[in-house]
């Protein structure tokens, strides 16, 4: 018999959030770098300055998820909060959608990747996932060429999803397939 699912990796914690977050879930979500990137329940704005009272009701609104998740990110020798990941299968559990967030000072360290390859490995070896997305305006670049590297392909687009800045953006669907997962270095050679 195999072990349980561990939601930790040698550097990181994934675990439940916790009252106590709030502070610093708030510090870095209003940092200027991550307008429009939070990834943040519909209703809540993703790109204006967030309050306390905001942000509260964004960990209630994720705490009553039935057919989701969302997971606090932390420094495993710290327990410094870095970040968010979630995954939603609202309409199907074989194509669940995909989010991380790193805190602005955070990133570019490896941290990001660790996050997303780790729940990739979760949802692929321990649900019914076959096809994993995420959604990323077009303006994100950085966000695009992220998820490629770790094997996502551009697989549609949604034109005009809204304005930054004054412009019309899209919002550009990457996935993974199970046996795209499997193939790469993230996954495992072996049977579904």
């Amino acid at each position: 018999m195999s072990e349980p699912f561990s939601f930790q990796t040698a550097r990181l914690q994934l675990r439940p959030f916790e009252p106590e977050d709030v502070t610093a879930l708030q510090a870095y979500l209003n940092h200027p770098g991550l307008a429009g990137r939070r990834y943040l329940p519909w209703g809540f704005p993703g790109d204006l300055p967030l309050s306390r009272v905001q942000v509260e009701g964004i960990l209630r609104k994720w705490s009553e998820g039935k057919k989701d998740f969302h997971l606090a990110v932390v420094l495993r020798e710290s327990q410094q909060l870095i970040g968010h990941a979630g995954c939603d299968w609202g309409w199907d559990p074989h194509c669940p959608f995909l989010a991380a967030v790193i805190a602005s000072e955070h990133q570019r360290r490896g941290y990001g990747p660790e996050v997303v390859r780790h729940l990739l490995r979760y949802l692929y070896e321990n649900t019914p996932a076959y096809n994993v997305s995420t959604w990323i305006a077009d303006w994100n670049e950085g966000a695009g060429l992220f998820v490629k590297k770790l094997g996502f392909q551009e697989s549609g687009r949604s034109r005009c999803e809204g304005l930054r800045a004054g412009l019309v953006f899209d919002e550009i669907l990457y996935d993974l397939l199970r046996p795209e997962w499997q193939g790469s270095e993230g996954g495992y050679a072996g049977g579904a």
